[in-house]
């Protein structure tokens, strides 16, 4: 008995599946904005709020991995007015991380200064295995002073000649 109930689902389920396909692609339809996100981004975190004599919003931090190699880009959103949402007041790269090097990194935290927002992470050299610090200082929309430390590297090494 239980044989046959379970014969007639697996015969008419095929036959039901393009409705239910159908019924969820037009739930979807909503969030078709989403769907224009470009697959490379890794990861998106919003750091720090940020504020000028006009206006206030928050900064996000972007990160988009190309072959291989993590790049790091700033947004500077901007609130809504009445209940909008947010919108990107300027977007910029960091070009001492994304032109100068192929470097590894974990997406940095944000830390509120006084008139800034500090975010600090390690990267490391996807070629030589070389570490460094980054330290980026956001100060404005599209304004940010960055700093590259080169660390020790770690560990002992054979003498030479072995």
């Amino acid at each position: 008995m239980l044989y046959r109930y379970f014969l007639m689902a697996m015969l008419l389920l095929p036959l039901c599946m393009p409705s239910l396909m159908t019924r969820s692609f037009a739930e979807d339809l909503p969030l078709q904005e989403l769907y224009k996100m470009s697959p490379n981004i890794q990861a998106i975190l919003q750091v720090c709020p940020w504020r000028s004599a006009t206006t206030k919003g928050t900064i996000r931090l972007m990160q988009v991995e190309v072959q291989g190699a993590h790049k790091l880009y700033v947004q500077w959103l901007r609130e809504g007015i009445a209940g909008t949402s947010q919108e990107p007041l300027s977007t910029m790269g960091i070009k001492e991380v994304n032109d100068e090097g192929y470097y590894r990194f974990n997406l940095p935290r944000g830390r509120l200064l006084a008139g800034a927002c500090s975010i600090e992470t390690i990267m490391e050299d996807i070629i030589d295995e070389r570490r460094f610090r980054l330290t980026v200082y956001l100060t404005g929309p599209g304004k940010y002073e960055t700093h590259i430390t080169r660390l020790l590297d770690g560990g002992l090494k054979p003498p030479v000649g072995e």
